[in-house]
């Protein structure tokens, strides 16, 4: 071997050492596309699916807006607001909680489902009176689910995207160092989360957030069919099923369950969940006034008086049939062709 092998074979190899200490030090490919499906799916998943939805059926835009909206205020303001003052500012009942694990899964579970569904019972019985047919309950439910989606996950999502970029690019460190120290601290945790962990993991939030609106779809169309039935131990049966839904998520967040086992979950209760959605279309038979309601009993009929009873009999006697009429056209004298 001669000393040009030699030395090309100590270039080949410095170069495929550089290369990987650089890898160890950048987001994998695979990492960053697991990281766009999940944006994909909490942001232009629910946009997409609201237009497609909306040109097909044209329910309107309020029961949209009423979703976006009871979401705003039953989750983001009043249930984060009780959560706050039970598990931050009263010290008896933060106390209470942070000792005991099951408790606080059921207390938060049941707190979702409560404020949520009874947000949409109060909507679909105060300002969607005119506006209970399948369609206007699953465009509340994508209204509901897709702000839910895009506010609460998307936006976390495109912030490890945006970081894992900067990795990347080398601006990452450059950042690090100009913010405080338990910024910094943070920054670092999710840049080695992003160069640690399986790519496969950072689809898991947008495949958690189709389900999620798949739930939030079939839970509106559980309480509209209630409200407009009357049958309102549904309401209370979207209560329990939301809680069973929330339940092991909360047991994740609390370090009981793996990652893995409440995606599963998801998935396989969002299966039954698509189901009764397709199927439901059969309890809202629709006519042009809206939802066919219980028809009204017929009284006993009011007596006849005379002048209805000359008119009915008037009816009654057999129409003498009218001669015909021949066209003027063939009415010619001396000719026996009576039609053409």
């Amino acid at each position: 071997m001669t000393y040009h092998s030699i030395c090309y074979i100590i270039r080949i190899t410095d170069a495929l050492s550089t290369l990987l200490i650089e890898e160890d030090f950048m987001v994998s490919i695979f990492t960053i596309l697991a990281l766009c499906f999940s944006f994909l799916a909490c942001f232009a998943f629910p946009i997409v699916l609201c237009i497609l939805f909306m040109r097909k059926t044209k329910p309107g835009i309020v029961p949209l807006l009423l979703g976006i909206a009871v979401f705003i205020i039953f989750v983001l303001v009043l249930e984060q607001g009780m959560h706050y003052a039970l598990l931050v500012a009263i010290p008896g009942t933060k106390a209470l909680f942070e000792n005991n694990v099951w408790l606080y899964a059921t207390y938060g579970a049941f707190a979702a489902g409560i404020f949520e569904e009874c947000g949409r019972w109060l909507v679909f019985s105060l300002f969607m009176k005119k506006k209970r047919e399948w369609k206007h309950g699953i465009t509340y439910g994508i209204g509901h689910g897709g702000i839910e989606a895009v506010l609460l996950a998307s936006l976390a999502v495109l912030n490890n995207l945006i970081y894992a970029i900067m990795i990347n690019t080398g601006s990452f460190d450059t950042v690090m160092n100009s913010v405080p120290q338990a910024t910094a601290d943070i920054l670092r945790q999710t840049r080695d989360a992003l160069l640690s962990e399986a790519s496969w993991l950072f689809t898991l939030t947008g495949v958690e957030r189709i389900c999620a609106i798949t739930f939030q779809i079939a839970l509106s169309v559980l309480v509209l069919y209630a409200v407009s039935r009357k049958k309102y131990q549904f309401v209370g049966l979207a209560i329990l099923l939301h809680a069973a839904i929330d339940f092991p998520a909360v047991l994740y967040q609390k370090g009981i369950l793996p990652l893995w086992s409440v995606e599963v979950y998801c998935v396989v209760l969002a299966i039954p969940a698509l189901i009764f959605i397709l199927k439901s279309k059969k309890l809202f038979p629709v006519t042009p006034e809206g939802p066919k309601g219980p028809e009204a009993p017929k009284g006993p009929a009011a007596p006849e008086g005379p002048e209805a009873l000359e008119t009915k009999a008037a009816k009654e006697e057999p129409e003498v049939p009218a001669a015909p009429v021949v066209p003027a056209i063939l009415e010619t004298p001396g000719s026996n062709i009576t039609q053409v």
